[in-house]
């Protein structure tokens, strides 16, 4: 009795095509090679044992320790970043009032790109922290829900004069929008894309663009790097993102994941996914406002 069990295996396209030109030239089927291969691979593996996999599983181990470690930084960075916008709250708006004429001037440029945008918009706001912008988009938004991962900092928000009606505030994860409640057309991100990590800006923005859906408008605005403001910039060289170490009021120090971005970088990042794309980058901030595909 023919006890054979048939087995079906995935090949590779370089492999499968390695294995079709080997038999060609051998006259071989490429079954009786597989064969050949696997009862080599046994006997060597009787001869030898798992060392024969030593470098093989070696290095399998440390693509796992390492994306391990990856992930630990980022959960570290994350919490830190957490840490730090709730001690900062009571004093988040400062930065706003820095006596910089040129900065001023773009801050006054971007509120009126916000004002004109957002006009009869349902805007939902990532990071909205105390609601600084949130003020201007609800001047003329017909309804705005702000979301910050903060009650710090939505506790200052909500106690804000709201003359045009107060808006929704709301604790919640900026890469869970899927969970915040509502209908939107507008998306508002101020100051929160430098803290997102190079390697979930793709993430974010899929699920930002699937919360609002096609053809909803967005704006986000960051900083311009500027040597000697913000506090001292801190590269590692395991990672791709950048830091900045800044001291509170309280004297406090902490270590804040932030990213800067050329024209170039923001173009690259958002033209795939975007129509309509403006991006104004000036001295101290930048900004990107669009059409979602």
């Amino acid at each position: 009795m023919d006890k054979t069990k048939r087995l079906s295996v995935y090949l590779p396209e370089k492999t499968k095509a390695e294995l079709e030109r080997m038999a060609d030239e051998t006259g071989l089927s490429m079954t009786q090679l597989i064969v050949m291969a696997t009862q080599g691979l046994l006997a060597n593996y009787d001869a030898q044992g798992g060392g024969i996999f030593a470098d093989l599983l070696a290095s399998r181990h440390r693509l796992l320790a390492e994306a391990q470690e990856k992930q630990t930084q980022e959960q570290q960075a994350k919490l830190s970043m957490q840490a730090y916008y709730g001690a900062r709250a009571a004093e988040y708006e400062r930065i706003y009032h820095r006596d910089d004429a040129g900065y001023q001037r773009e801050l006054a440029l971007i509120a009126d790109v916000i004002r004109a945008l957002a006009k009869g918009k349902r805007v939902l706001e990532i990071a909205c922290g105390t609601g600084y912008w949130s003020q201007i988009a609800a001047e003329t938004a017909a309804a705005l829900t702000g979301l910050d991962v903060r009650p710090e900092v939505l506790d200052i928000a909500r106690a804000k004069p709201w003359p045009h009606g107060a808006p929704t505030f709301t604790l919640g994860d900026a890469y869970d929008l899927a969970a915040v409640p509502g209908s939107f057309d507008f998306g508002l991100a101020n100051f929160w894309f430098s803290h997102i990590p190079r390697n979930r800006i793709d993430s974010f923005l899929q699920g930002l663009h699937q919360r609002l859906g096609s053809g909803a408008q967005i704006i986000m605005a960051d900083n311009v790097y500027v040597p000697g403001r913000g506090g001292e910039l801190i590269t590692r060289p395991d990672s791709e993102d950048t830091y900045k170490r800044r001291e509170l009021a309280d004297g406090s120090v902490h270590e804040v994941l932030k990213n800067y971005f050329a024209y170039e970088e923001l173009a690259d990042i958002f033209k795939p996914v975007s129509e309509d794309l403006q991006i104004f980058v000036g001295s101290s901030i930048w900004y990107v406002s669009y059409t979602v595909k």
